[in-house]
């Protein structure tokens, strides 16, 4: 309300205000045009807004305007005088410093040693046909000029290799040669180091035509290195093969020694149930022990193929994985794996590692085997921990073996195919057999024997579901690693099955796996 009464009072603005515009009256016009605040009205003979402007006084004109009116004459336009070219340069022409102004002078490009600078009309024909058999050339000097025939040099006996159009058909390598074999050997002892595939013991098994054969003079041996850098051994390779069947068999090699491999493994089954009788506490024991012999086996390797890795902290964070899981659960899982972390990057930090480290490849080579052989094998325990937990690692270890003698077994009947690249003797036919039995065998103890604190029907599917693609899949990666090492086998400590760790490498993926199935699917307490 205050500012409209404000905006509607009578009392008169000062006259030097600011305003807009307003309609004065005659006296006040007045009074302005005397102070001098408004302009006078225009004459009529004033020039107003939009006319045009009177034409410019008669004088000069400029030498150029555009554009050209039509009664302008052309001829008119003064031109600036045209300059001679400079004579051309045939010698040596020592070019100014860069400070300097350009001189003008244009290089003359000589087409050949008596050609003339400017050709005239007869010899335009014959100049320009020689750009079709003339190459580049690098002139450093002015009498840089005598190498002609350069291109019939090259694609004569030069010395240089020919390519292409230029190369002899009959010297280039063969189909054969492009896909051959014969720098796998070499590519293996380079990155194994010192420590390199023997080659040179054992029965040798060559690639030709896609059949092996064997050299019958030398000393049988297990453990071979091939020619396509695959590893060949008496009929076994860790789980399953054609046995001698099919095209992937070795010449010359003789069957598993059955006897030896099933004397073990029952020697091996007999340790497990004393344990198991014991208690859960000598069961704990016992996986530390395999636990840790497949530590020492991986870091052995290591050490044989010259990769570096902390040792020692990795074998004491696999021993303590299981024995931690046991003592507080799965939660201290996390807690080992940090301080085993801590510890290996500070193996290095204090010069443990050597002078001059590889700190990544054996910190990293190190965290893989703390990861996969001791959380992994951790499971073991922490499946102890929950009700009836012995009968559920029962059903982990059965389903495993099951794997493991029926992909043998099948694969050794009808097995011809090759499954993978990571493990060459390995056929599809034993993957299928092997996974197989694993489901049929855990279905049955889950559903129908009621094996275990989780026994419904579908625990039975679940769990033989897992064990089936787990166990190939742990098989398959030991043997990708081992591949990559260029070794045949972790160890040799198990007659007939290899080393712990070539054993045991199914179950590493089996027992996380029925484990955490049993935890989240069906509610096992832990």
């Amino acid at each position: 309300m205050d500012d409209q009464d404000r905006s509607r009072s009578d009392e008169p603005k000062p006259k030097d205000a600011a305003e807009g515009v307003r309609i004065i009256g005659p006296d006040e016009a007045a009074e302005a045009i005397e102070r001098g605040d408004v302009a006078p009205r225009r004459t009529d003979d004033e020039l107003r807004f939009g006319d045009r402007p009177p034409a410019p006084p008669a004088g000069p004109r400029p030498a150029l305007r555009f554009p050209l009116d039509a009664s302008a004459d052309p001829t008119r336009i003064e031109r600036p005088p045209v300059q001679p070219a400079p004579d051309p340069v045939t010698g040596p022409v020592s070019l100014p410093h860069w400070t300097e102004p350009p001189t003008g002078e244009v290089p003359a490009v000589l087409i050949g040693d008596d050609a003339p600078l400017i050709p005239d009309d007869e010899d335009d024909l014959d100049v320009w046909s020689s750009f079709a058999t003339s190459t580049p050339r690098w002139r450093d000097a002015d009498d840089d000029w005598g190498d002609d025939g350069f291109v019939e040099q090259l694609a004569g006996d030069s010395g240089e290799v020919r390519v292409g159009a230029l190369g002899d058909v009959d010297a280039e390598p063969s189909h054969e040669e492009y896909f051959g074999f014969d720098d796998m050997e070499e590519r293996v002892e380079e990155r194994t180091g010192d420590a390199g595939v023997p080659t040179d013991a054992g029965p040798r098994f060559d690639v030709a035509d896609d059949d092996w054969s064997a050299s019958v003079d030398e000393p049988e041996a297990p453990d071979t290195w091939t020619e396509d850098d695959q590893w060949v051994d008496d009929g076994y390779d860790d789980g399953f093969d054609d046995g001698g069947g099919g095209p992937y068999a070795p010449a010359g090699g003789g069957d598993r020694n059955m006897p030896m491999a099933i004397g073990i493994g029952l020697g091996l089954a007999a340790v497990a149930v004393v344990a198991m009788i014991v208690g859960p506490a000598a069961v704990t024991l016992l996986v530390t022990v395999v636990i840790g012999f497949c530590a020492v086996e991986y870091f052995e390797v290591l050490r044989k193929v010259g990769w570096e890795s902390a040792r020692l902290v990795g074998l004491v964070a696999c021993a303590a994985l299981p024995l931690a899981v046991y003592w507080r659960g799965v939660a201290a899982v996390p807690l080992v794996l940090f301080v085993a972390l801590v510890a290996i990057l500070a193996w290095y930090l204090v010069g443990a590692g050597g002078t001059d480290p590889r700190v990544l490849e054996g910190s990293g080579a190190t965290l893989l085997a703390v990861v996969w052989i001791g959380g992994l094998g951790s499971a073991a325990t922490g499946i102890l921990r929950a009700h009836d937990g012995i009968a559920l690692l029962v059903i982990a270890i059965v389903a495993t073996v099951a794997y493991d003698v029926g992909g043998l077994f099948i694969g050794k009947s009808m097995g011809h195919r090759p499954l993978s690249a990571a493990s060459p003797n390995k056929t599809l036919e034993g993957l299928v057999g092997g996974m197989g039995c694993a489901f049929v065998v855990t279905l049955i103890l889950v559903s129908i024997v009621k094996t275990g604190p989780w026994t419904t029907f579908s625990a039975g599917l679940l769990l033989g579901v897992g064990a089936a693609v787990a166990a190939p899949l742990g098989d398959l990666c030991q043997s990708l690693l081992k591949r990559d090492l260029g070794v045949k086998d972790m160890g040799s400590i198990l007659p007939g099955h290899g080393g712990v760790f070539d054993r045991f490498d199914a179950m590493l993926f089996v027992l996380p796996t029925v484990l955490w199935l049993a935890v989240t699917v069906g509610n096992v307490v832990v």
